[in-house]
C-alpha cells in the first residue's frame, strides 16, 4: 500500500481512468473540429496557455502521480472547453467533411476524403456517432500512396491509352511467376507485390501508453 492507501494497481488503474477522460473529450473534439486545428484557431495567448497545461499533464503522466494526473486531467477538460468555446465566439466552423461513398465489389462502403484531418473527422465503425453504417474511410493521399505501389498502375495506363474511354470493372491478383496463356486471350495480366502504403499517421494529442 502506499500512503495514499492505494495499491500499485490501483493508482495505475486511477491514472489510466483519468486519461482516458481527458483522450475521449479530445477525440471529440478532433472529430468536431480536425486533428491539431483548434488549438490553432484561438489566440495566441490562449494557445499558450493551453500548450503549457498540456506539458504539464503530460509530465504528471510521465512520473505516475496520480494526485497530480488528477489535478491535470481536470485542467486539461477546462483547457479543451476553454477552446471550444472560444473558437465557437470568434465565429470559427467546425469541420463539416466532404465525402465521396461508393460501394465496393465486396459489398463494403468505400468513403474518401480529402485528407488526415476530414479522415479523423469522419466515423468509421457503428456506433460512432454517425449513421449506423459501418464503412472504410480513405483519404486522397492513401488512395494516390496504393496506386503508386501497385504494379498494375502500369497495365491500367497502357490499356487506357490505347482504347480511350475503358475503365476497370474487375481486378485478379496474379504471383508473381505465374505464366499467362496469350494465345487463348488470356486478361491482362494484374501483378502485384506487397507494400507499405499507409499513409502518415498525425502525431496525436494524448499521453503516450
Amino acid at each position: 500500500m502506499t500512503a495514499g492507501g492505494h495499491s500499485m494497481p490501483g493508482i495505475t488503474m486511477a491514472i489510466q481512468g483519468l486519461v482516458q477522460s481527458v483522450d475521449l473529450l479530445t477525440d471529440s473534439l478532433e472529430r468536431k473540429w480536425g486533428v491539431g486545428r483548434l488549438r490553432l484557431l484561438v489566440d495566441d495567448a490562449l494557445r499558450e496557455r493551453f500548450d503549457r497545461q498540456w506539458r504539464k499533464w503530460q509530465a504528471a503522466y510521465a512520473a505516475q502521480d496520480l494526485e497530480a494526473v488528477r489535478v491535470h486531467s481536470e485542467a486539461m477538460r477546462r483547457a479543451w472547453a476553454a477552446l471550444d468555446g472560444a473558437s465557437m465566439a470568434a465565429g470559427h466552423v467546425p469541420m463539416a467533411p466532404e465525402v465521396w461513398e461508393t460501394r465496393m465489389p465486396d459489398g463494403s462502403v468505400l468513403a474518401i476524403v480529402r485528407g488526415p484531418a476530414e479522415q479523423h473527422a469522419l466515423p468509421r465503425a457503428k456506433g460512432q456517432g454517425g449513421d449506423g453504417r459501418a464503412r472504410e474511410v480513405w483519404s486522397l493521399d492513401e488512395i494516390g500512396r496504393v496506386i503508386c505501389a501497385w504494379e498494375g498502375r502500369n497495365w491500367v495506363e497502357a490499356v487506357r491509352a490505347e482504347f480511350p474511354g475503358a475503365k476497370v470493372e474487375a481486378l485478379r491478383l496474379t504471383p508473381r511467376g505465374a505464366e499467362f496463356d496469350w494465345s487463348r486471350g488470356d486478361e491482362i495480366p494484374f501483378g502485384h507485390e506487397t507494400g507499405d502504403t499507409h499513409a502518415d499517421t498525425p502525431l496525436s494529442r494524448r499521453a503516450t501508453r
